[in-house]
This record gives C-alpha cells, structure tokens and sequence, in this order.
C-alpha cells in the first residue's frame, strides 16, 4: 500500500516521537513537513520535510494527506478543525481537546468533513493490554469487582520551564491520568460517576500535581487511580512495559484489575487464580502466573493503524468521539475535586 503523505503539528516532547516514528516506518509514512513557531529546526534530521513556523500556512503550501497534532492541549481544537475544512485525516494526541464544548464542536466538525480520525491513547496497541482485555472479555476473571491503578513518579524540574505545564490542563490529570482513564474505559467498560479530588502541595504550581479518583462504571466495578508527578516510585505503566524509554524499567505491574474468578496484573501480565476453579474461596491455595508476551513499540502500531484507516477503511480503535468520551471522564475528576461532589461525566 502507498505510504501516506504526513506533516507533523508541534515539535515537542510527543512531537517529537511521532516524527521519528514516522521517518522510521517509509513505507508506511512520508514526512512531508513540521510546523511549530518555537523549535530549533536544526535539532532535527527531517530528511526532505520542510519547515513551517505556521501551521496553517503548513498545510495550505504542503497539502499533506494526514497530520498528526502535538501541540499544547489548547491549540487541539483549533488545529483539528483546520484538518477539517481542508479534508485532511488527522491523529490528534491526548486530550483530544482542552475543554467539553470545543470536544463537541470537533466532533461535529469530523461528521461534517468525513475526515478519518485517530486520538493518541497509544496504550491501546499494547500486546499486554490486546490480551487483557481479550481475557477479559472471555470472561476467565469472572466479573470484574474493582480495578486499582497508581500513575506516580517525579518529573524534573526542567520538565516546567514550559510555562503551560505550571497552568490548569497542563498538569498530570490531563497530560498522564488521561491515558490511565482512557484505559480503564478500555478494559472495565463506561464511567457512570466519578469522585475526585486534587492537591499542588509539593510544587505550589496552579496546576496540580497530585489527584486521586474514585470511579464507578456502567457494569458495578468500582476503580481507584492514584496519579503524581512528584513523587519516585517503580509503579508506572511506562517502567512496567519498556513503551517509553526515558523511563527506567522497574519490571513492576501498575493495574491490579479483580474479578470474581481470579485477579490480574498489568503491565507485567501476571493472572491470580484458585488451584482448584470449582473451590474459590480466602482460605484455599492461588496460583500466580506471568504470560509470556511479545512487546511492540504502541507508537509503531498506532501508526500501522492510522495507515490502514486510510487506505483500507479500517474502524478506528480510537476516534475523536471516543476522545472525547475519556475527556469528560478526566475533567469530571477536575470538577469533583473543585467543588466536591460526585461527578457524571458528559455524554457524547
């Protein structure tokens, strides 16, 4: 199949990542052009990209068949709209928009335009995460009762020289927790209430840079999240999976998802059953056991996804609806923990 023809909105951290995903997959993408006012183009091998301070002017001289968005959160709307009046299929990374209304007006504008879309809760593509859903499904944990998951490690202090990452939806519920909301939707189902609540004690930032949140979901599992970004722990998904190099591998599992057969972890897939699955009960012997798997870089099939979206008109795993979906659980954490209560999130 012909590779696409793609630009890349935004030169940061993840901007960053997509342009050497995609300069490391030719015959899936051509990176035709990056756009971004602020970066030093000479950090960059981009090969025959151009550069491109606008991003409107990028995409009117360039023309590009798909982009991928990874600019600041609040730039998303905008950015994805643009795709859209000019039919150009777009990626846009996490969250899919700042807020709930301009969530809505995207969506509106994808229906409208009839563009392809991808939102990138990349985690999706892991194998770990495809097997544990697919044991989920099969029902060989029974019903799911709770899901616990904890995101927690100290970013650098450099990390905030970005000012929009000291400022609300610049902080770890919107740029990390998201991806775990996203995954607890993926694997426990709906998100009927939310109860959050938030602290920026350690940093003073107007951000936070703690939360903690309690979810209840369509089918009567209960969750539990815990999520800081200033705070050294070997409890992420990313030190538990090898996906994001930066991270030290700590080969610890983040997800413990409890069911009425048996229990299991993740990113290390490791199942909790009874020895003998007639007699499950406290007081008899369980068996620990770690699946063997297969890792695969998630940016690399996301990517090989988005490519057979286009040309073979595969369903999207995650459209700009869905995104929008996990949007309006993560803000309805940031709304409880302003003002308290308990929290339904949006429906789309």
């Amino acid at each position: 199949m012909k590779p696409l023809r793609m630009a890349v909105l935004g030169a940061g951290l993840i901007g960053r990542k997509h342009i050497q995903t995609i300069l490391a997959m030719p015959q899936i993408a051509e990176l035709a052009a990056v756009a971004d006012p602020i970066a030093d183009p000479g950090q960059f091998d981009l090969q025959e990209a151009k550069w491109f301070s606008d991003a409107q002017e990028m995409l009117d001289r360039i023309k590009p068949e798909a982009v991928v968005i990874a600019t600041p959160n609040g730039l998303h709307a905008q950015h994805g709209t643009l795709c859209c009046d000019r039919g150009i299929h777009f990626l846009v990374e996490k969250p899919v928009t700042a807020g709930l209304a301009e969530a809505a007006a995207l969506v509106q504008a994808v229906e409208r335009s009839g563009v392809k879309t991808l939102v990138g809760h990349h985690r999706r593509y892991l194998s770990v995460v495809q097997e544990a859903r697919e044991m989920i499904e099969a029902g060989k944990l029974g019903t799911l009762v709770t899901a616990c998951v904890i995101w927690a490690t100290r970013k650098p202090d450099d990390y905030f020289q970005a000012l929009w990452r000291t400022q609300p939806g610049g902080g770890p519920l919107l740029i990390n927790a998201i991806h775990e909301i996203d995954m607890l939707r993926h694997l426990c189902g709906e998100i009927r209430y939310v109860s959050g609540i938030r602290s920026n004690a350690v940093r003073g930032f107007e951000v936070e840079d703690t939360a903690a949140a309690l979810f209840q979901f369509d089918n009567g599992c209960l969750g539990t999240l815990a999520c800081t970004d200033a705070g050294f722990s070997p409890w992420t998904i990313e030190q538990g999976s090898h996906e994001n190099p930066s991270f030290g591998y700590a080969g610890q599992s983040a997800y413990r998802l409890v069911g009425t057969k048996g229990s299991l972890e993740l990113p290390v897939l490791r199942t909790w059953t009874a020895r003998d699955p007639a007699d499950i009960r406290w007081d008899r012997p369980i068996l620990g056991e770690e699946l063997a798997t297969v890792f695969r870089d998630p940016y690399q099939a996301q990517l090989n996804h988005f490519h057979r979206m286009i040309r073979l008109d595969e369903a999207p795993m995650v459209p700009v609806l869905d995104g929008a979906r996990t949007l309006a659980a993560t803000l309805a954490v940031v709304q409880s923990g302003e003002d308290g209560r308990r929290c339904r999130p949006r429906e789309f």
